[in-house]
């Protein structure tokens, strides 16, 4: 079983969970990501307010290039523009609400889909 990574560079302290790579018949398929060190990277962290925190997650971001940054406890409006909040060789997919939303980062490398129909507007979820 993988260990975790130390905490990241964020204030709360959230690390970085390394999930091995599978040995599949995609490994010499160019539309699949190919992982150095045979590691898919998941990052998560309770940003607490995400406007407050934007220079240490681009840091993150850069520093340690997570193939996933899942991002809790945003604290901006639905109406934010997430323009502001893009990041080089990243996509962002954001559910912001006020008091708690959410977002993901996903790396440009990674082929990846939004699921719309199962999100709720009750809760502050991303389906991927």
């Amino acid at each position: 079983m993988p260990t975790p990574n130390p905490a990241s560079e964020f204030p709360s302290g959230e690390g970085t969970r390394n999930v091995p790579k599978s040995n599949s018949f995609h490994d010499d398929d160019p539309k699949y990501l190919d992982i150095s060190f045979n590691f898919f990277n998941i990052n998560f962290c309770n940003i607490r307010g995400f406007r407050s925190d934007v220079q240490s997650m681009e840091h993150h971001l850069n520093f340690t290039k997570p193939h996933l940054l899942f991002l809790i406890e945003t604290q901006l409006s639905e109406a934010t523009d997430s323009n502001p909040f893009s990041v080089l060789s990243y996509f962002l997919h954001s559910h912001f609400r006020s008091k708690v939303g959410c977002c993901v980062y996903v790396h440009n490398d990674l082929t990846c889909s939004r699921a719309h129909a199962l999100q709720s507007s009750e809760f502050s979820t991303i389906w991927l």
